[in-house]
């Protein structure tokens, strides 16, 4: 399938997208919620591939500890092999922004023989995934026509984290000025997007054109930012098509230093505090002294990194980080003379069967 959109303009509309977002969420979960509120919940599974299983990994964390049960983020092929031990009270969320992914289809249909709930997160009304659940989730960020998807994701992620919120309230979990409370710091995280886009073009412009010529790059986050992590290496290598790897700081510590080239770069998303960010400021020295590229999103430690004006909210902020980290590989995809909304192998999906056409 060819694209005709831009992604860079998509991710300057996110920030537009999310405000709507979180004004309409009631209306949005509406579907869900009189649904869900009244039954008993032991346990929430979130099932995706690609970016949509990576937005299931940002949001798992806080919505588990909104909620109080466990909230997993998992594979659809491992969610189809292990449904058996689900518990008969569990509820498994079926992410697919395009609702076209035949795994999550399949999952979704293989739970639901069980006797367990399924419901639809989709950003496409009338697609194929909304005739395989229970109930239905509308990402509502309108169609995006481009090869990799931006303010999709980074709508998906808000909207798992205000399912979260609202489940929360209407079962008690959480009280009402929690709930309030909530959702005022999501919507500071999001009217400081704009900032973060003013100021982080011409750095990511700057980075694109040193990376446009890089053969293996490396990126390094904390264990928080695990969601983050796989949607840079999802992405960078979808768009950039060269060898990216990613892993938590500690992880790559272990092991994976040794697979180091004299052509590895390293891109790195810093958290805000804690001991992750002093083991990665410790990394990062190391290996500027050995004198190789490095560049990082939030942090104000070299030359080469990014980081002025984010929030820097303990459960949110992962929505902030997202925009630069989209921004540089739109431009770096460019200064390789890659056009993202052309796959490179056009008869993949229908080979292979992932992805039902539209």
């Amino acid at each position: 399938m060819i694209y005709q959109g831009d992604a860079k303009e998509y991710i300057y509309d996110t920030p537009g997208i999310l405000c709507k977002i979180l004004k309409n969420e009631q209306a949005i979960l509406e579907e869900s919620m009189g649904f869900l509120k009244k039954r008993k919940i032991s346990e929430i599974w979130l099932t995706g591939s690609g970016s949509s299983y990576n937005a299931a990994a940002s949001a798992a964390a806080f919505a588990k500890k909104t909620l109080g049960i466990r909230v997993t983020p998992v594979y659809p092929v491992m969610l189809m092999e292990d449904c058996r031990f689900l518990s008969e009270d569990a509820v498994v969320l079926g992410i697919s922004q395009q609702g076209t992914s035949t795994a999550v289809i399949e999952a979704l249909d293989k739970v639901r023989k069980q006797g367990i709930i399924g419901i639809s997160v989709t950003g496409e009304y009338n697609t194929e995934i909304t005739r395989h659940s229970d109930r239905n989730i509308y990402v509502e960020c309108d169609y995006e026509d481009a090869g990799a998807t931006t303010k999709g994701y980074t709508a998906t992620v808000l909207t798992l984290f205000l399912f979260a919120l609202r489940l929360g309230r209407e079962t008690g979990k959480i009280s009402e000025c929690q709930f309030v409370n909530d959702k005022e710091r999501l919507k500071k995280v999001i009217e400081n997007m704009d900032r973060i886009l003013e100021t982080c073009e011409d750095w990511c412009q700057e980075t694109a054109e040193k990376l446009k010529r890089s053969r293996d790059m490396v990126i390094i986050t904390a264990n928080t930012l695990q969601g983050a992590l796989l949607e840079g290496v999802l992405k960078f290598s979808e768009t950039c098509r060269f060898p990216v790897r990613g892993y938590e700081a500690e992880e790559f510590m272990h092991g994976v230093y040794n697979a180091v080239t004299e052509e590895t770069d390293f891109l790195y998303f810093f958290p805000p505090d804690g001991y992750e960010l002093k083991r990665m400021e410790q990394l990062f020295k190391y290996y500027e002294r050995q004198g190789y590229c490095q560049y990082a999103v939030n942090w104000k430690g070299s030359s080469n990194a990014y980081g002025r004006v984010f929030l820097n909210d303990p459960d949110f902020s992962v929505l902030e980080y997202t925009l630069p980290q989209q921004m540089l590989f739109v431009l770096t995809s460019r200064e390789r003379k890659i056009d993202l909304n052309i796959p490179k192998d056009p008869d993949f999906h229908k080979y292979m069967g992932s992805k039902l056409e539209k």
